[in-house]
């Protein structure tokens, strides 16, 4: 396969900050840059996560569930749980007879 050159600008302060973490992972820009292209290949998506707060959006999801426990929720028992998804999954594996 043949190779091509690609120019890109970036901050230079930035490509420093980046060089320097990777460097300590023993990588480089080039092959990060290449994992990074073949990964978008392979899963047809982009692999970042763009949430602009997920820490936050955690911290509140938790919030939310004490809070629902302390009002009386007590939830689903696990067995349960996964006893239905076996039962949906057989379901559905069914249906294509």
């Amino acid at each position: 396969m043949a190779s091509i050159n690609m120019s890109i600008r970036t901050d230079s302060e930035l490509k420093a900050q980046a060089e320097a973490v990777l460097s300590q992972l023993g990588m480089n820009m080039n092959g990060t840059i290449n994992m990074f292209l073949h990964q978008i290949v392979r899963d047809k998506a982009v692999p970042l996560s763009l949430s602009l707060s997920a820490e936050q959006a955690v911290y509140a999801d938790l919030l939310a569930a004490q809070a629902d426990r302390k009002n009386g929720y007590v939830g689903r028992n696990a067995r349960d749980v996964l006893a239905e998804m076996d039962q949906i999954i057989a379901d559905a594996e069914g249906a294509g007879e």
